[in-house]
């Protein structure tokens, strides 16, 4: 009878686990991970697709159930991109990506600096090979302009060519990772908010979108000076330009128009335009004064005080109108509509004054979108590393070729770990160079 013993324990107990730190480390480096996050990721980019974002609760329960609506809520699906399922799923990605890559970074540049010629059997064997008879390494390097000496010993040399393909697919992983940086840089330290400007209307901060009250300081004042919007004969709105100033200490710095794909940029702040609506503009003749009050505007001389409470298109089919509180003689709080369609209805007489309604006309105010991303550069040279390392991985590869001098002249012997049927092209002209069998 035969048994067998492992060198780690006794015959027939199983191998002891290996420490919590290295299943940790495997855990972090494995591939199945990767693949697992990037899925998880992946739904959650889909559901932050297909639910609106960042809206109003009145706006989810307009499309959902209350019930659906919680859910959402609770799971942040109305704020995918923010969510912590979203940034821990991302963190954890990026560890992925830096234990999985820096070893074999590692290792890679190690090879690389205990590179060795190898022996005149091993070179001999090599699919790539040519034996130049009669003369020396220093004959023969000439031919071998586009390589870079690599190692020079007596009577024995390593050229390479192409070594920074080597490395492209961790310029690749490194740039996943600055892209990912700069989203979290833009996170942590950016916002994006609605402001809506009237004519003449100046603002210095925009409530961040998500957040109820909170309200970020621009850094500078934005005035509207003038908003124009034009139409087609279909009624669709063909266009429509922002003329705003930009203030700093109450002074104007700049002046620009800003229309939809032509933002305003200042400050480290994006200012885009992204909607339009109208307010109505309420003109009035106060004892032969004309006055213009909008929705709770309030008129004040002497002892008359007006103010416009509330507008309605159609008042009882009558035509547009405006409800006008004020005080009477009493002391009493009253109110009273004016019809712009009705006589009888737009002039009346309040406290000795005459008070007409002229004219309900609608004035126009932009909608803008605000944003202010620190990261987006981060992002950017993100961006132009991977467009570099992808085209150092496609057009960029890594050969090296070895140079042995043996009695009968030099071996010569390349290798190429990828496009080596184009490596094979190239040996063969440089075998043709140098006259080798």
């Amino acid at each position: 009878m035969s048994a067998t013993k492992s060198n780690e324990g006794r015959e027939g107990q199983a191998p002891p686990s290996p420490p919590l730190l290295d299943q940790v480390y495997e855990f972090l480096s494995s591939v199945t991970l990767a693949i697992a996050l990037l899925a998880f990721i992946a739904v959650l980019s889909i559901f932050g697709t297909l639910v609106k974002q960042q809206a109003s609760p009145e706006e989810y329960l307009s499309y959902y159930s209350e019930s659906t609506y919680t859910i959402i809520k609770f799971l942040g699906l109305n704020d995918v991109f923010h969510s912590r399922w979203f940034i821990a799923a991302l963190l954890l990605f990026v560890l992925n990506l830096i234990f999985c890559s820096v070893p074999r970074l590692l290792r890679v540049i190690k090879s690389g600096r205990s590179a060795k010629v190898p022996s005149e059997k091993a070179l001999d064997g090599m699919a790539l090979r040519c034996l130049v008879t009669g003369k020396r390494i220093d004959d023969v390097t000439g031919v071998f302009k586009n390589y870079r000496a690599t190692l020079r010993n007596e009577g024995s040399m390593i050229l390479e060519r192409g070594s920074l393909g080597r490395y492209a697919v961790y310029m690749v992983h490194l740039s996943i990772i600055i892209i990912l940086l700069g989203g979290l840089i833009g996170f942590l330290f950016g916002y994006r908010g609605p402001l809506t400007l009237a004519k003449g209307e100046t603002k210095d901060s925009v409530v961040s979108r998500g957040a109820a009250t909170e309200r970020r300081p621009l850094g500078f004042a934005l005035k509207l000076t003038d908003f124009q919007v034009s139409f087609y004969p279909t009624g669709e709105p063909k266009d429509y330009v922002s003329n705003v100033e930009v203030l700093e200490n109450g002074k104007r710095v700049l002046q620009k128009s800003i229309r939809v794909n032509d933002p305003l940029s200042y400050g480290g702040v994006s200012i885009y335009q992204s909607s339009y609506g109208s307010n109505p503009v309420f003109v009035f003749n106060v004892g032969g004064e004309p006055v213009e009050l909008g929705q709770g505007g309030v008129y004040k001389k002497g002892k008359l005080h007006l103010l416009a409470v509330r507008y309605e298109k159609s008042v009882h089919n009558f035509g547009p109108g405006v409800q006008v509180a004020y005080v009477d003689e009493k002391g009493q709080p009253q109110t009273t509509w004016f019809l712009t369609e009705v006589p009888r209805l737009r002039e009346k007489n309040i406290l000795g004054t005459t008070v007409r309604l002229d004219k309900i006309q609608e004035e126009y105010y932009t909608g803008l979108e605000v944003s202010r991303d620190p990261g987006v550069w981060v992002v950017w040279f993100g961006f132009a590393l991977i467009l570099f390392g992808l085209y150092v991985n496609f057009f960029l590869y890594h050969r090296r070729i070895y140079l042995l001098e043996i009695s009968k002249g030099v071996l010569i012997a390349g290798t190429a770990v990828k496009n080596k049927e184009g490596f094979r092209e190239e040996f063969e002209k440089l075998k043709g160079k140098l006259g080798c069998s």
